[in-house]
């Protein structure tokens, strides 16, 4: 229970009270505004003072002032200039950092489930950035899993007023989640009369346009106000093939030692085969491969074969390393090209944003009732949709075939069935194999007496013989297999309250009371579907559970759903399934593919319910006759999700898709809370002002228990224009409902397992014990050894070929036990606003901030897990984490890890310091007509983005991200506008610094023949690794506009230079087709947009 008995005690007042104290209209800060620190007041109104509460506090202020770093984005300006998105606008602001998941993310899986965006100050994550509407905490929303962070996705776009980001820590104001910070948005409410805007946006080039229409409508006078609004919003498909820079495959980016930036593949070039151009050659389709044969995958070649295979054909000689060139025309048979699903035209037709709609409808109100306590009833609502339809890349299928299946290519029985070792014996015994062999090892040959006519695979008695029916794994990819998704998002928001004033508390030297009370409660809801060839039946359709193969029979008692029923036999052999070239194929029959697929739904519903209490007002008086002010306040808010998956969701039956179990939990959480604000004011020389604002916070939680969160800050003013400021806080973030309750959910990740024996250790071509285990080879560390064999394996027998990393299936899921993640963070600056001039305005501001938290929720790799469990020093295998590694310990020869549990834990402890700096200038220039000008500027300079964890042992592990991808040194945006007359010009750029890689993780510059792809190497050509960096960027937006009395036109250009995203390596930098993604480049291109709005002055 409570200990904070004072201000329980205050709380009591909160019967007449309400949570936030209204959001009364401020002077509009110029509307040019695009970032500035609100150190200062706004300038006087010339009527009745009307008091405001400004982000980061809740005390009623007759200005708009902030000892607490803050900036403002005016959403006018933004949109002036063609950004109308909330997730563009603040992902792209100075304040955010790291990578911001935005709807370019297709095909990923993501917290929050397919098309949602989240924004990330100051790099941190989503999960501790507190987003807020209006003051008011906004809930999570998403489908699929456990969403955990509202979707910036639903946020309006005509209907917002600004975005202000606190850039501290909040927790004691707003309670869990804000340890960056928390980003407020602002909505329009002084709508007057009938207003109609239209946003449209078209890019250079097709794909992607957007186009957003509002109507609202509204009234305000002494007594109440009344808006509503409309709009709809409408975002076309861009495919890849939709720009130059996407439109090409995933390759290559290397860098030479002499700095030239390669792309062209070698390797392949140099053994042989035909050029691949830039392709990386890792989704290959069209063919097949046989397990436990010396051959490798065979490709379908209607019509010929460079062996015994009829329609297929070996690309790679297993004893050369060269191309397979069967026909003797001096190239390989097979050019990886027709067969790559990496820029097929299917691949170039998916999206790199997909289509979505949005409708967004807002109304609120209040009435101030006749009476002294002046009681101002009030409500807010908001209702969004969301409709996503995403198409992404096709993926391999590669299921099992038995050996005795009727359509097997192995099965010789079978028809259009062959004996695979006899046809692996015609490929080594075709004349031009044999020559090419015997030009390959003529020098071998030579040493052993051996004549060339003579230098053949059978004289090193390499043919086999015939295998009979062996199982294969054809690898193909089927039109529509789980590549596409659709969700649908509804969500609901409703904030009824009532404030008033509180004259029964004006007495003694107490006063100005006023008190409010509201609940908010939000529904959202995901639905969400996709497409895809469920495991289960065609493992039935191809007779995996039948003791004969048969298809379709199940005598072994294996457990099915029961939609198995009327299986239909599955060829996996149709030609239809290997169309070379276009690679993506389908089934034989109609009657296949409508047995095979089925759908995988979810249907996630997250609530949350928050009532509130809060009361604030002067105290005593201070000295300068300012008075002192209180708030007091208690909250109490329940998350409740409930997160459905279907059965083919909930048991992984897609073929090679990761299961997904949902989420379904409540939690409760009681605040109480206070705020002091204790204004002196001298009026000395040196000590114009110091102003104290402290607050504090009382958390309980149903799991975890209590914790308490505290902030003092400081402003000191020497002089009028001139403040000094300093914060200081904790914070924390509880365990979201994410990481307390997500039943479990998989996926397929590689993992190195150090117990298999390593290549090294086993005996090689011509060696007496070929295959073989030689421990004085083995140079693994002794304690590898003594914890695998501690573990149950026999790091001695497990013996996959010297290849030790496996597809292996990982599980996340919650814990109740988690502790929340704990914060402390300062900053200090000053603001500075000149008055040594009346000919023009300036204003200056610089913050230093300091971020540390502690005992941060993370999912342990598999690496860590793998690390820590069979590394450690012990060698007893007493790892807490070894009991994460579950294997198959059946064959003592193949322990293979069947899962790894990757579920939350509290381990990590992250910093975050840098600079804000903020500038604002304003003229007017006289050059025939008076304009305007005004020039802002915010940069930002991160100075560390780290992250340190200790292992159970003791040992520290620090990684620093500065400099890095998503973490620059240097972030800016500018603004300058200029106006005249009833015209308006603005330009906007935004910059990026340098970024490059993590050093450690630096490739060492190597040729096509070691570990890279573009280079030969000395002495004929240089040496090359992959490139994983990129220079600074910069991108600028025009715009020019005319207001009428009652409307207004505008026109710009976004991207004027049409400046593609940066090319990096991605085997180095997280993105798509070789271009990053989340880290502020455009991936769009230029684009043309137009705006327009029109008053209708209805008389209210």
């Amino acid at each position: 229970m409570f200990k904070l008995k004072p201000l329980a005690a205050l709380t009591i007042l909160g019967s007449l009270l309400s949570a936030q104290t209204v959001f009364a209209q401020e002077e509009e800060l110029e509307s040019t505004t695009i970032e500035a620190v609100a150190e200062e007041s706004a300038e006087a109104n010339l009527g009745p003072v009307e008091e405001v509460v400004v982000t980061g506090s809740r005390l009623r202020s007759s200005t708009y002032t902030s000892i607490s770093p803050l900036q403002i984005i005016d959403a006018e300006f933004q949109r002036e200039v063609g950004l109308i998105n909330a997730d563009e606008i603040l992902q792209n602001s100075t304040n955010a950092g790291g990578q911001q998941i935005d709807l370019s993310f297709n095909g990923f899986v993501l917290d929050n489930g397919p098309g949602s965006s989240t924004v990330s100050l100051r790099g941190l994550g989503a999960n501790r950035t507190l987003l807020l509407m209006n003051g008011r905490r906004l809930a999570p929303s998403g489908v699929e899993g456990a969403p955990s962070s509202p979707s910036v996705n639903l946020v309006p776009r005509l209907m917002i007023q600004r975005y202000e980001n606190l850039l501290d820590a909040a927790s004691s104001i707003y309670g869990s989640d804000a340890i960056a910070g928390a980003t407020n948005i602002i909505t329009k409410k002084d709508f007057d009369g009938f207003e109609i805007e239209v946003y449209s946006g078209q890019y250079d080039r097709s794909g992607g346009d957007n186009t957003t229409v509002g109507a609202a409508w509204g009234f305000n006078n002494d007594k109440s106000s009344f808006g509503i609004g409309i709009e709809f919003t409408d975002i076309e498909r861009t495919r890849y093939s939709d720009r130059p820079w996407t439109n090409e495959c995933t390759g290559n980016v290397e860098i030479t030692e002499s700095g030239e930036i390669r792309r062209q593949d070698l390797y392949y070039q140099n053994l042989g085969y035909p050029d691949v151009g830039q392709c990386s050659s890792l989704s290959l389709a069209a063919r097949t491969f046989v397990p436990g044969t010396p051959f490798g995958s065979i490709y379908f070649t209607p019509g010929s074969s460079n062996g015994g295979w009829g329609n297929f054909s070996e690309s790679g000689d297993p004893y050369t390393g060269l191309a397979a060139d069967g026909d003797g025309d001096g190239v390989g048979d097979i050019n990886f090209l027709d067969y790559n699903l990496n820029g097929s035209p299917q691949d170039l037709a998916s999206d790199l944003i997909s289509p979505q709609e949005y409708l967004n409808v807002m109304a609120y109100g209040e009435m101030t009732l006749d009476g002294d306590m002046n009681v101002t009833p009030y409500f807010e609502v908001m209702y969004n949709t969301q409709d996503y339809a995403q198409t992404g890349r096709n993926p391999q299928l590669f299921p099992t075939v038995p050996a005795l299946n009727p359509y097997n290519l192995c099965n010789p029985d079978a028809e259009n069935g062959v004996d695979c070792g006899l046809a692996y014996d015609a490929y080594l015994t075709n004349p031009n194999i044999v020559a090419s062999f015997g030009n390959y090892y003529e020098g071998l040959c030579a040493n052993f007496g051996i004549p060339l006519s003579f230098c053949t695979p059978s004289i090193f008695g390499l043919l086999t013989g015939g295998y009979g029916p062996v199982e294969t794994l054809p690898i193909v990819s089927v039109q529509g297999d789980r590549n596409n998704v659709t969700t649908e998002m509804e969500q609901v928001r409703v904030v009824l309250g009532t404030s008033a004033d509180l004259p029964f508390l004006d007495f003694g030297t107490m006063g100005n009371w006023r008190g409010d009370v509201s609940v908010s409660y939000t529904r959202s809801e995901g639905d969400s579907q996709r497409l895809g060839i469920r495991e289960d039946r065609l493992d039935l359709a191809l007779g995996v559970y039948s003791t004969t193969s048969t298809p379709c029979e199940n005598n072994v008692g294996a457990v099915l759903a029961a939609d198995t029923a009327g299986c239909v036999p599955v060829n996996m052999y149709a030609p239809s399934l290997y169309p070379v070239g276009s690679v993506v194929g389908d089934f034989a029959t109609q009657a296949e593919r409508d047995y095979l697929f089925g759908s995988r739904d979810f249907n996630t519903v997250y609530e949350q319910t928050l009532f509130s209490m809060v009361a604030d007002g002067d105290l005593f008086e201070v000295p300068g006759g300012e008075m002192a002010q209180l708030a007091v306040g208690f909250e109490h808010r329940i998350d409740d999700i409930q997160s459905n998956p279907d059965e083919v969701a909930a048991e992984g039956l897609f073929w090679g898709f990761f299961s997904d179990k949902g989420a379904f939990g409540e939690v409760d959480i009681s605040e109480v809370f206070a705020e002091l604000q204790l204004p002196f004011k001298f009026n000395k020389p040196l000590i114009k002002e110091l102003t104290f604002n402290l607050s504090g916070r009382l958390t309980d939680h149903e799991f975890y228990g209590e914790n308490e969160t505290h902030s003092v800050k400081v402003g000191y003013r020497p002089s009028e224009p001139f403040l000094i400021r300093a914060t200081w806080g904790t914070a924390f973030r509880a365990p979201n409902n994410r990481e307390l309750f997500l039943l479990g959910s998989t996926g397929f990740t590689t993992v190195f397992d150090p117990c298999y024996i390593p290549e090294s250790a086993l005996g090689g071509v011509g060696d007496p014990e070929e295959g073989a285990y030689i421990a004085e080879r083995d140079q693994r560390d002794p304690e590898v050894l003594a914890n695998c064999r501690a573990t149950g394996v026999d790091p001695t027998l497990a013996n996959n070929g010297g290849f030790n990393s496996f597809s292996t299936e990982v599980q996340t899921g919650g814990s109740l036990t988690l502790d929340p993640e704990e914060s402390e963070s300062y900053s200090y600056g000053f603001a500075y606003e000149q008055d040594f001039t009346n000919k023009f305005d300036l204003s200056l501001g610089m913050t230093y901030y300091s971020v540390k938290v502690e005992n941060t929720v993370i999912e342990p790799s598999t690496g860590y897990i793998i690390s820590d469990c069979l590394y450690d020093e012990a060698g007893t295998g007493a790892s807490v984490f070894c009991d994460r590694i579950e294997r198959d310990l059946s064959d003592p020869t193949d322990p293979r890890i069947q899962l790894m549990d990757l579920g939350f834990l509290n381990r990590d402890l992250e910093r975050a310091r840098g600079i804000d700096y903020n500038l604002t200038f304003r003229d007017t220039l006289d050059i025939g007509v008076p304009v305007d000008l005004q020039i802002v500027l915010a940069v930002n300079r991160n100075l560390e983005r780290s992250l340190t964890f200790t292992n159970p042992d003791g040992t520290v592990d620090y990684e620093s991200y500065e400099g890095e991808w998503g973490f620059s040194e240097w972030r800016a945006q500018s603004g300058v506008v200029l106006s005249w007359d009833k015209w308006r010009f603005n330009w906007q750029t935004r910059y990026l610094g340098a970024v490059a890689q993590d050093p450690d993780a630096v490739d060492a510059f190597s040729d096509a023949f070691t570990a890279s792809d573009t280079c030969l190497g000395p002495p004929d050509d240089e040496l090359c690794r992959d490139y994983g960096e990129t220079g600074s960027y910069m991108i600028h937006s025009l715009s020019l506009g005319y207001a009428g009395d009652n409307w207004y036109l505008g026109m710009g250009v976004r991207n004027l230079e049409d400046k593609a995203p940066p090319l990096a390596d991605p085997s180095e930098v997280s993105g798509v087709k070789a271009r990053a993604i989340g880290y502020g480049y455009d991936l769009m291109g230029r684009a043309f947009f137009l705006n327009a709005s029109y008053n209708f002055d209805l008389g209210f």
